[in-house]
């Protein structure tokens, strides 16, 4: 190979050889390669403490030219994607998994894993499932007149409780309801949905990935284990969500065990999907957080349990409660060196900071449990958004948008601020990008702060309705709205 060096000769202080512009010409290359290589996402909050220090967020997403590609989505979720090997992972209602290309926003495959896929994996089941389907629709158009006739009377019996004639006649259409009701053949019985919030869904928990696989869940109470191609490697039916809004808890890897949330905190085995321990726990929707002691796994749960990942055991724990709310523990602790953060809340009812430390050994943490440092009383209402921890100070967002920070070392207040011109709930963050930090609203609000000891905005756009966390990679954002998902980069 020639090199034509004449333009450089006398613009540097050595000969250009061919083997340094050959170096260059590698190095350049290298360069321009790496800059296609992605950094991967493999969980709920980028490993739970929604920090992205080498990224970017520093750009107008609204900005066409910012736009890399947009995805429709057929059907809402609250989760977020997550990214491995050039991969996009991401969820649509109420349960299917999707994987598309993270440089051009192409599907590669998709798949359901809700109890119909579940139940028909012969011909002959598809068929039962489609025939029972047919009978299930001719029960419902004779149940409609009985059930508006039911209405009709339970209303007039509610004004005259004494009136026999329309008390009997509630009663032979309330048989009649049953006996039909009956009929509904078993295997429909069997793909009939827990209940929910519609804001919620089924599709709120966020998948996880060790690289090699993707673990995935939905509110129907089902997780999956499928390959990066495709393939569903196990799927376990389990109970169902143990509160009428669904569930949000999203499932957590530690080595070999697979932890997720339905009702209690359960271990499954990464291989084969076989449940290894059970821990009960009350209601909860906030993802558990995971720390290693000497090797050891231990999970933290927003609710302030300690439990041993080897075996389940509950260890010393602080088990929060909220009088009248004790369903309002919604977002993720964050974890820093030795330290753990919190928050909780309900409105005009409660809210709570706290730092607690991790001890030295296991023995000393299996037999008195976290230290407390301190606790604060913060604004009372709810938070969905998780506590985040830079530079020596905790950044905490209620629901309503009271941004507060305190000092990390002391719980001491540094400043409380309402954010301006917020209409809505918050939802999505606070996430660290960079050295700025972003917060969501629910109607589509996207907020650049600064960090420091003083509440400084750095940008503002509206990108339309979210409730889940966008991810990042470099100067790349993925987002999933309501209705798609979307690719940024700055330019």
């Amino acid at each position: 190979m020639t090199y034509d060096i004449g333009v450089f000769q006398n613009k540097i202080p050595f000969p250009l050889t061919p083997q340094i512009l050959k170096a260059a010409y590698t190095g350049l290359i290298g360069i321009l390669t790496a800059s296609f290589i992605h950094a991967d996402v493999h969980s709920w909050r980028n490993g739970g403490n929604g920090t992205y220090p080498k990224a970017n967020a520093m750009f107008d997403w609204t900005d066409p030219s910012s736009l890399r590609w947009k995805i429709e989505t057929p059907a809402k979720s609250n989760a977020s994607p997550i990214l491995v090997r050039g991969k996009l992972f991401y969820c649509i209602e109420p349960a299917t998994l999707v994987c598309a290309s993270a440089d051009t926003g192409e599907i590669l495959w998709q798949t359901s894993y809700g109890y119909e896929t579940l139940l028909a994996n012969s011909p002959s089941e598809k068929k039962k499932i489609k025939e029972a389907k047919s009978e299930s629709i001719r029960i419902e158009e004779e149940l409609a007149p009985l059930k508006r006739e039911q209405y009709k009377l339970a209303r007039l019996l509610s004004q005259d409780k004494t009136n026999k004639l329309t008390e009997s006649k509630l009663a032979s259409i309330n048989a009649d309801i049953q006996a039909l009701e009956n009929q509904i053949p078993e295997i429909l019985k069997a793909l009939q949905k827990p209940e929910t919030k519609e804001i919620n869904g089924y599709a709120s928990y966020t998948p996880c990935s060790d690289g090699e696989s993707v673990y995935t869940c939905t509110g129907l109470g089902i997780v999956a284990k499928f390959s990066l191609n495709g393939e569903r490697l196990w799927s376990k039916r389990m109970e169902w969500p143990d509160h009428p809004w669904g569930g949000a808890s999203s499932p957590v890897l530690a080595g070999k065990k697979l932890i997720v949330r339905f009702a209690d905190y359960v271990a499954l085995d990464t291989e084969t999907g076989r449940e290894i321990w059970r821990t009960p726990d009350p209601v909860a929707f906030g993802t558990p957080s995971l720390f290693q002691l000497e090797d050891q796994w231990f999970l933290y749960t927003i609710r302030g349990e300690l439990i041993r990942v080897a075996d389940g055991k509950k260890l010393p724990s602080q088990d929060w409660t909220i009088e009248g709310k004790e369903h309002a523990f919604f977002n993720t602790n964050a974890i820093s060196g030795n330290r753990i953060y919190a928050v909780h809340g309900a409105s005009q009812l409660d809210g709570q900071a706290y730092c607690l430390e991790i001890p030295d050994t296991i023995p000393q943490l299996e037999s008195s449990g976290l230290t407390l440092i301190w606790n604060a009383s913060v604004d009372q209402d709810r938070y969905y958004t998780s506590p985040l921890i830079h530079d020596g100070l905790i950044y905490l967002l209620s629901r309503n948008g009271i941004m507060q920070v305190l000092n990390d070392r002391s719980g001491k207040l540094n400043y409380s601020q309402k954010i301006p011109r917020l209409k809505d709930q918050c939802y999505a963050g606070l996430l660290l990008v960079g050295d700025k930090i972003y917060l969501g609203e629910e109607n589509g609000n996207v907020i650049i702060l600064e960090t420091g000891n003083e509440y400084r905005e750095a940008k503002r756009f509206n990108i339309g309705e979210c409730r889940s966390s966008p991810i990042f990679d470099g100067n790349t954002a993925y987002l999933r709205t309501l209705d798609a998902l979307f690719a940024f980069r700055s330019q």
